[in-house]
């Protein structure tokens, strides 16, 4: 499993949290170890040495004047002092002060002393002798609570959280340009133009949005020049080709039946062609999406193919499956590919399945003609381009059916492929998002 994020706010955020932990733990650490520590060994040093020091006062001073000295000692260092020497729990510290602290202890009276814990209190006894004499001196918990790996790790955890935050925020000041960015990309792709951005903030992105409109504007200026052009060519080719459907109508009776009506299939798929060059040419129209079933959709173009003398075999699927999509668009593409698979599969069966998961929705198509060679596969989706050789060179077609279908799939988010059908022949395959599904 991969764990580094995809997100470029995920990306920085983590490499800026990275880097700046590293330094925090670097330069905490050298200030433990050259800082901290060095003042903590003289802190456990210094009060050991008042403890030594004290036990060796009471036992050299008269005993009408220890009771004054216990009272300095407990105001001036928090020491209580007792003589009442009873049995204790040795305790053993592993925090690194308490063992600085039972260091000096052992240097200061020359030997390893005991540390008790209190049984009733928070409360550390140390037994310290003097001159054959041995006092107890206890004092707060409190008074060894320095810490310093604490103080490192909360120093790390807290650097830590602020460097992310900031370096979210400061991501993310550069992340939503950039994810606008790419949404008008990702529309300017599909064939739609998207409003245009602002063009504002740092001045990379500015001059990329800037530049993202110009892009958008000219492909919006060329494709209604593209359009006018050609619905200027399709009219002056239309009104000639009126005229001789006119003249055919208008011959006598004499003329060869044959011929005339040889002249009416021509000037029929003339028109024909040049309504599918406008509707290339045009684009597509906006997404108008609405609840449709799919299985209906596939019904409807398998009747309209079947008058037309098409074979079709539907293979239903067992569960009803709803859709959210354009209608006009999904019908459109549903017919190219069948009409595909009618004029290229030698009149073979075509055979069409639909398939409704959770996972996946997928419409399949296939025929059983000479297939298409792999090399070919993309090739065959490019406008104008035709496999006279690989398929049957008397089905006619503009070569535009294909470009159209694989034109709707990219504007609304679907895939189409052409894959080798196994046993031969050709399999159209239609993806559709389960985003969509309702």
């Amino acid at each position: 499993m991969k764990l580094t994020p995809r997100t470029l706010l995920g990306r920085t955020a983590v490499t800026v949290a990275l880097t700046l932990m590293g330094f925090t733990i670097l330069s905490l650490g050298a200030a433990v170890y050259f800082i901290a520590i060095p003042m903590a060994k003289r802190s456990a040093d210094d009060f050991a040495a008042v403890i030594v020091s004290a036990a060796h006062s009471l036992q050299s001073l008269p005993e009408e004047m220890h009771a004054e000295l216990k009272q300095q000692l407990l105001l001036d260092h928090g020491l209580i002092v007792t003589d009442h020497i009873h049995v204790l729990s040795e305790k053993s510290f592993d925090v690194p002060y308490y063992l600085f602290f039972e260091e000096s202890l052992a240097r200061r009276a020359g030997r390893e002393l005991q540390i008790f814990e209190s049984e009733s209190g928070p409360l550390i006894w140390v037994d310290v002798p003097a001159h054959q004499k041995m006092f107890r001196l206890g004092f707060d918990r409190g008074r060894l609570g320095t810490n310093p790996p604490i103080v490192l790790i909360l120093a790390i955890a807290g650097g830590a959280l602020l460097t992310w935050l900031v370096s979210v925020l400061e991501v993310r000041r550069v992340g939503r340009p950039l994810a606008r960015l790419s949404a008008a990309v990702e529309a300017v792709g599909r064939g739609n133009i998207p409003p245009l951005l602002s063009e504002d903030g740092p001045a990379e992105i500015a001059a990329l949005a800037r530049a993202l409109n110009r892009m958008s504007s000219d492909i919006q200026e060329l494709a209604e020049n593209r359009t006018v052009i050609i619905a200027g060519i399709s009219h002056d080719l239309r009104t000639p080709l009126t005229r001789l459907e006119i003249a055919v109508e208008m011959l006598s009776e004499d003329s060869d039946p044959e011929l005339i009506a040889g002249i009416r299939r021509d000037l029929a798929a003339m028109n024909n062609l040049i309504g599918q060059f406008l509707a290339f040419s045009k684009g597509l129209d906006d997404v108008r999406p609405v609840q449709l079933d799919l299985w209906q959709v596939i019904e409807s173009q398998a009747a309209d193919l079947r008058r037309e003398g098409a074979d079709v075999r539907l293979h239903d699927c067992d569960t009803p499956c709803p859709y959210f999509a354009d209608p006009v668009a999904l019908q459109r593409l549903l017919a190219n590919l069948m009409e595909n698979a009618a004029q290229h599969g030698d009149g073979s069966r075509i055979d069409v399945e639909l398939r409704c998961t959770e996972r996946d929705i997928l419409i399949e198509i296939g025929d059983r003609g000479p297939g298409i060679p792999a090399d070919q596969l993309a090739a065959v989706f490019r406008p104008f381009h035709r496999l006279e050789a690989a398929r049957n060179s008397k089905a006619g077609g503009s070569g535009l059916g294909l470009a159209i279908a694989r034109q709707l799939a990219i504007k609304h988010g679907w895939t189409v492929e052409l894959l080798p059908r196994e046993g031969g022949g050709t399999l159209a395959t239609v993806g559709l998002p389960v985003a969509h599904r309702l």
